[in-house]
């Protein structure tokens, strides 16, 4: 899998299209995931609603996979073996933090 080019779509993804959740707390709620590494489902709503949380994680599978589930092998995210929290690819999170340091900071009063 190429992670650079899976975040790279990936972040297209969540910046394209009007969407019903802002920007910014999509691409927040994945900043942490990546930087974490792994979340339960509780850290997971902290950014919002379950059904919140299922939008943003799916527009991100359906960049990097396409439509439909996270494959349970090479998903850019996994559940635990305990199925009590969420893995993220470490590729994926590399690829993810590194693609969102091409950035740079936001300009204040500018939206995305």
């Amino acid at each position: 899998m190429d992670w650079a080019a899976a975040a790279y779509r990936a972040r297209r993804q969540i910046g394209t299209r009007k969407r019903t959740f802002p920007e910014d707390r999509s691409l927040a709620l994945i900043d942490v995931f990546a930087e974490r590494g792994t979340m339960t489902a509780a850290e997971l709503r902290q950014h919002g609603p379950a059904d919140v949380v299922a939008t943003i994680l799916g527009h991100v599978t359906t960049a990097v996979h396409g439509k439909g589930h996270v494959p349970t092998r090479n998903g850019w995210y996994r559940r635990d073996e305990t199925g009590t929290a969420y893995v993220i690819d470490a590729g994926f999170a590399v690829a993810w933090k590194g693609a969102r340091a091409c950035e740079g900071p936001p300009i204040a009063g500018a939206h995305r």
